[in-house]
């Protein structure tokens, strides 16, 4: 039972980044508008930008998966009303309000 268990630990702390990983595309898209959205208050602020494109919406998140600390850069790269070509990584969940993270803009 113990070896289950770690064999399950496992999987989900190295699985999940490599899946991540893997799930890596580049796509163009016309994005519509784009916006940073906050949550909290004060010190427990969060928050993230979002990228409208023609058939789904994005967030544009800081990952530390591909060294990426620039979302405020990349969010200004991104030009409206034209066609974007961007790198995504991750899953459009909606149950769970997930996005696919703009990882850089071309």
């Amino acid at each position: 039972m113990k070896k289950i268990i770690l064999v399950i630990i496992l999987i989900l702390i190295f699985g999940y980044p490599v899946s991540y990983y893997l799930s890596s595309e580049t796509i163009e898209t016309r994005v519509s508008d784009k916006e940073r959205i906050t949550t909290g208050t004060g010190e427990d602020m969060i928050s993230k930008f979002l990228v409208y494109g023609e058939d789904e919406v994005f967030e544009n998140t800081d990952s530390w998966l591909y060294f990426k600390f620039d979302s405020a850069d990349v969010q200004n790269e991104i030009e409206l009303g034209k066609i974007n070509k961007i790198k995504v990584a991750g899953w459009r969940v909606p149950f769970f309000s997930w996005y696919r993270n703009v990882i850089s803009v071309e």
